[in-house]
């Protein structure tokens, strides 16, 4: 019987149980990351306190992959008790590093960060009064699964 390593073993919690998972009711930011290719999608939801600007909560939902559930739980586990400043940097600091990984691992990260940073507009916006709903897309190609040939 093979053994689970610890790595295998957190990415299966976090695929069962994702961290913060689920829509906020009250919120100062929401924003979409969606892969055209596949029809993934991400929202994320941020409460963010007006003179710190740190992401005081956060909750997400997804209709992705196991992968995408694991980068929603470990990037919102970031981005929780940041200021929006510094969460912008981690999201950069993430595409810098997805970009080595397999295609389809690297969107499914990468559609986390995009809904981060929709938020972030839409947050910006909302402070001019502006109600818009923002996407930003995946722009990392990821292949689309091709139905069995018979």
């Amino acid at each position: 019987m093979a053994q689970i390593d610890q790595n295998q073993f957190q990415y299966l919690e976090l695929m069962m149980n994702p961290k913060n998972y689920g829509e906020m009711q009250e919120f100062d930011a929401k924003g979409y990351g969606k892969n055209v290719q596949t029809g993934e999608m991400v929202v994320i939801y941020l409460k963010i306190d007006p003179k710190t600007q740190k992401i005081t909560d956060i909750s997400w939902q997804t209709n992705g992959c196991g992968t995408t559930l694991v980068s929603g739980s470990l990037f919102s586990e970031e981005y929780k008790n940041k200021t929006i400043q510094e969460g912008l940097d981690f999201t950069q600091a993430v595409f810098e590093k997805i970009k080595d990984n397999p295609p389809p691992d690297a969107a499914c990260g990468e559609v986390v960060a995009r809904a981060f940073i929709a938020a972030v507009l839409d947050y910006e916006d909302r402070k001019k009064g502006i109600e818009q709903e923002h996407v930003e897309l995946v722009t990392l190609a990821c292949p689309v699964p091709q139905e069995e040939k018979k």
